[in-house]
């Protein structure tokens, strides 16, 4: 058998009808679901779960000075991260959906933007709005501080793809792409916009960008969001200042959807996306199993009977955290191997490889198997209830999906 960690790749689809039963989680309706016709090859790996991306620096275009502002041009840029990504929070950062800003000018340096005098911390978001109107200016807006961040090329950190983390000691020979300095690179940063509430709240948060020194290289992300009260204040909290006409655009929470959902995918296309995935390639030509047959045949070989799961060989949409959507399919190859795949689904429709599970040699049917109460949990199995033959898919409390043998 071989296991596939989420080293991932991009597998690009086109959904032919929206997404969104209505029915109960769990339901056990043999309705056709809904359908996806993925249509294409794979464009980009994934970085790997075990080590960060290489660090990439990026030093200034030029000096730094007290007082510079950097203008930003109007123009649109991809908002959040791909989920997948390490460090990523589905439930604050959207999966890199577009947003148009009109243009701005953004502070080079956290306030009071001067090289020689450090950065003014220890604020309430109230005294940061304050002291950025005594100047004449505003408090920037949290897709401003992004935009400003990832630069022209949409990198994930300030420093590029990959974190420098000589940012960390030094934040002002730490360029962003367009030569704005320090961000997300040791300090927390109020922004002027709010945070939704979540399950667990009962009133919009202030928005902080930006990770703390020594934090975790995957804490530095542009696109990381944190949620914290207006009133909060600490030595790692500061901001700084922008100019120009606020956008009306705001990031909101992404909707709740049904933790597990039937689809339909047209199989000529699924082969051609498998056959772009490395981790997957050899599997040849694929075929799903048939549903109730297979399951059946499952369910015999074993005697612990179905214990309130709804099981099916039909590929399953999975929604374990808010803004997750993960395609769970099982099927065999031409080469004489069963698996076990899940793919995140992006925004664009397009899908990248979270893990996968193979068993070479052998073509047993494998089923799924999902209670509507258990959101971060999908069992596999060839023979219902038996030991070596069965494993389970799990969403980790850190997000990621692996796919486990018990």
């Amino acid at each position: 058998m071989r296991i596939a960690p989420a080293l991932g790749w991009l597998l690009a689809c086109v959904v032919c009808s929206a997404l969104g039963c209505k029915r109960p989680s769990g339901s056990s309706s043999q309705d056709a679901g809904d359908q996806l016709r993925p249509s294409s090859t794979a464009i980009v790996s994934a970085a790997s779960e075990e080590a960060p991306a290489p660090p990439t620096k990026r030093p200034p275009k030029q000096a730094s000075a007290s007082g510079q502002h950097i203008s930003i041009p109007a123009g649109s840029f991809l908002a959040g991260s791909m989920p997948g990504d390490r460090g990523r929070d589905s439930t604050l950062e959207p999966p890199l959906v577009k947003f148009e800003l009109g243009s701005f000018e953004i502070d080079r340096l956290p306030y009071p933007n001067d090289p020689a005098q450090p950065p003014r911390t220890d604020v309430t978001r109230a005294q940061a709005q304050d002291l950025c109107a005594q100047r004449g200016q505003r408090l920037c807006g949290e897709l401003e501080w992004e935009r400003a961040c990832k630069g022209p090329d949409n990198d994930m950190f300030s420093s590029g793809s990959g974190w420098d983390p000589a940012c960390d000691k030094n934040p002002t020979v730490c360029a962003s792409g367009f030569d704005v300095l320090g961000l997300g690179a040791a300090l927390r940063e109020w922004t002027s916009s709010t945070v939704e509430p979540g399950d667990k709240e009962d009133r919009a948060l202030g928005a902080l960008r930006g990770g703390r020194a020594g934090a975790a290289d995957f804490e530095h992300r542009c696109a990381r969001r944190e949620p914290a009260d207006p009133g909060a204040h600490g030595p790692d909290i500061g901001f700084r200042c922008c100019k120009g006409n606020p956008s009306a655009v705001a990031i909101t929470r992404p909707k709740p959807l049904q933790t597990f959902r039937r689809v339909q995918l047209d199989l000529d296309q699924v082969n051609a996306m498998i056959q772009s995935v490395p981790q997957l390639a050899s599997l040849g030509r694929i075929s799903f199993f048939r549903d109730p047959e297979d399951v059946t045949a499952v369910l015999s070989k074993g005697d612990a009977g179905k214990s309130g799961s709804i099981i099916t060989t039909n590929p399953l949409m999975w929604s374990p955290d808010l803004g997750e959507e993960i395609l769970l399919i099982t099927g065999k190859g031409s080469s004489g191997s069963s698996f076990v795949a899940a793919l995140h689904r992006l925004n664009d429709d397009r899908y990248r490889l979270a893990s996968s599970f193979i068993l070479e040699g052998e073509t047993p049917p494998i089923v799924l198997a999902f209670n509507g109460y258990v959101k971060n949990r999908v069992t596999w199995s060839t023979c219902w209830g038996c030991l070596g033959e069965e494993g389970a898919i799990v969403y980790r409390p850190d997000r990621r999906v692996v796919i486990e043998q018990l």
